[in-house]
């Protein structure tokens, strides 16, 4: 027995309509390994019995929530693609924006100093850390999580061929790191306040709670982020923080606190202040 793959389609997104149809889109495609051009021009293809039972368990996970990402293994971001699974957040569209400013930046101290060592610190799936490397291969990146099974998900996206210079270390946050080694430090840290009553409930419910969650109002990791930059980071080197919609006031004031200087915000596509940019004095 087999089944007609536009035919699956259209009756799997009528009948659950709570659905993304994209997401049963690319739930079958992943499943029969073809892209949206083979669904294009191949309407008519049929899919075997195993492939539809593997389907079937697709869409069922998806009904419960569970984010496309973890269900298929992997996301995009920035062009590039990562095995993701649930030791890891998944990565945002909303992140990507700051990954042009971090290479515009960078671009201008390599120039001065015709090298350039970056530490993306909570790394989790090295999306931030290995796209920056991608883009930049002669660029020293240093990729930090204190989360060992975030690192073996980490390791499945490090590729040494491609990533020759970077290194990876378990490490409390900036803890034990050589002081004034990094002329870019930038981080996605757990940002969201306990009790929060702005996390989506899919989140909330598959994605892991330690790199989602922090204490006093989301800001304790930040704030530890902050203090411990400030040493390692070189004389005006710069600090990419991704942070809460309603953080940016009192992140510029632990900024100011600690000396930094020439703070900016950036916003994401939503308008919503997402990221802290500050240089170290």
């Amino acid at each position: 027995m087999s089944f007609v793959i536009n035919k699956i389609l259209k009756s799997y997104s009528s009948n659950n309509s709570s659905i993304n149809k994209k997401d049963i889109e690319n739930c079958l495609l992943h499943i029969i390994g073809k892209t949206k051009t083979f669904l294009i021009s191949t309407p008519e293809h049929k899919v075997s019995k195993s492939e539809m039972e593997s389907f079937k368990k697709s869409i069922k996970l998806l009904s419960d929530g569970m984010p496309l990402a973890y269900i298929i293994g992997n996301q995009d971001f920035y062009g590039y693609n990562y095995f993701i699974d649930s030791n890891v957040l998944i990565p945002r569209p909303e992140t990507e924006i700051i990954i042009p400013e971090v290479l515009k930046q960078g671009d201008l101290l390599f120039e001065k100093n015709k090298k350039l060592k970056l530490i993306d610190a909570g790394t989790g799936s090295g999306c931030i850390g290995l796209t920056i490397a991608r883009e930049r291969p002669n660029w020293d990146i240093i990729l930090i999580d204190d989360s060992l099974e975030s690192i073996k998900t980490l390791r499945k996206n490090y590729n040494k061929r491609v990533h020759g210079k970077c290194k990876i270390i378990a490490s409390d946050w900036l803890r034990g790191l050589k002081k004034n080694i990094a002329d870019i430090i930038i981080s996605n840290p757990p940002y969201i306040e306990y009790k929060s009553k702005h996390i989506d409930e899919n989140v909330f419910r598959h994605e892991p709670h330690h790199a989602l969650f922090a204490h006093e109002k989301g800001l304790k990791e930040i704030q530890t982020l902050i203090t411990q930059s400030k040493s390692i980071l070189t004389k005006k080197g710069i600090l990419f923080i991704e942070n809460g919609f309603n953080q940016s006031r009192e992140i510029i004031k632990l900024l100011k606190q600690n000396y930094y200087e020439d703070i900016d915000i950036i916003l994401d596509y939503n308008g919503i202040k997402r990221f802290t940019v500050s240089r170290n004095s």
